[in-house]
């Protein structure tokens, strides 16, 4: 009976704790500026929300907590005025700026530890990633997108989207990954859909190729990358993917590349349209990366605004300089086709 009983309330226990919103979380300090009217819960698992309280969109409000389990990132909010005026809010319903991360209560390494490497809005700078689509099929053949081979198509004559990647300075390239997905999943479409209009995807699927042709780059990106910011949700994070990629190549980039299709052209000549483009230096915010001497990938490296209301000239002359030739001194402008 008495071992009975010591089970019956180590079981009570377990139940307590993990349905304690605190159960993963730490402090931290901050500000949490809504996007959205989402309610402010007062319990996360069981989602109750005494006075039917909501965030006021534009509205900022002080982060005294942060929650990642499970899997996701919840912010614990100060809302003067609610009983009680602590809240729960999902990290999608606005933009977080943390100023500082408290310890766990054991002050050891645990479930109650921020893995600032995989949280949102931690960011500190981001890259736009751009490809030259005929030269990445000639080593992804088995793709269907690369089976495309119509010299008129978009992705024939200009950069497609690789993607827009939030970065942190102190995780290096991995920051990532900060949402319910904790690693990568092959196929990409091994991803559930990701949450944006029909209009959104049809739109990416232009600058995209994977997005039309059923690959779902679009998902691998949106869980690895997208899920890190917190300044919009997917239609919102696409789109401004997309308005600063076609600016790339309307501002020229475009007809550099479909102007040299086939040839052999030197890294300075394109460095040069860069920064005739995109203004003095500009080139010097970029890397490019060749495969068997063709131009592959460009990532053009971005300071940490809102990127929606300044021009990409604006914002990589703002960026942080971060050059890396990978081709050497010439390259080739692949054409549409395996060669």
């Amino acid at each position: 009976m008495k071992k009975l009983t010591r089970w019956l309330l180590t079981f009570i226990w377990l139940l307590m704790c993990l349905n304690s919103p605190t159960f993963a979380s730490v402090p931290v300090t901050g500000e949490f500026t809504a996007t959205k009217n989402c309610q402010a819960y007062q319990s996360i698992h069981r989602k109750t929300n005494p006075g039917e309280i909501r965030l006021e969109h534009g509205k900022s409000y002080p982060i005294i907590e942060l929650n990642k389990s499970p899997g996701t990132t919840w912010y614990r909010l100060r809302m003067e005025g609610a009983s009680p005026a602590e809240r729960w809010t999902y990290f999608e319903c606005g933009q977080a700026t943390l100023t500082s991360k408290g310890k766990s209560p054991s002050g050891k390494k645990g479930p109650g530890v921020v893995k600032e490497c995989n949280t949102a809005g931690l960011g500190d700078s981001y890259v736009l990633a751009v490809s030259w689509q005929p030269a990445f099929c000639e080593t992804h053949r088995d793709k269907p997108e690369c089976t495309v081979t119509d010299p008129l198509s978009y992705q024939a004559n200009n950069f497609s989207l690789h993607g827009l990647w939030p970065n942190k300075n102190s995780c290096g390239i991995k920051y990532e990954f900060c949402g319910d997905y904790k690693k990568g999943m092959r196929p990409f479409c091994n991803f559930a859909p990701v949450p944006m209009q029909p209009e959104t995807l049809q739109e990416l699927g232009v600058v995209m190729p994977s997005a039309a042709h059923g690959s779902c780059l679009q998902r691998h990106e949106w869980y690895k990358h997208g899920t890190c910011q917190t300044k919009w949700d997917a239609d919102g994070y696409f789109h401004i993917a997309i308005r600063m990629l076609k600016e790339f190549n309307e501002e020229g980039m475009a007809s550099f590349m479909s102007n040299n299709i086939g040839k052999e052209v030197t890294s300075n000549s394109f460095f040069e349209a860069v920064d005739e483009a995109f203004g003095e230096g500009a080139h010097k915010r970029l890397q490019i990366s060749c495969n068997d001497g063709k131009l592959v990938d460009v990532f053009i490296n971005l300071p940490f605004e809102q990127l929606q209301d300044i021009s990409l000239e604006e914002l990589i002359q703002q960026a942080e300089p971060k050059f890396k030739n990978k081709c050497g001194t010439n390259f080739e402008v692949d054409a549409i086709g395996w060669q």
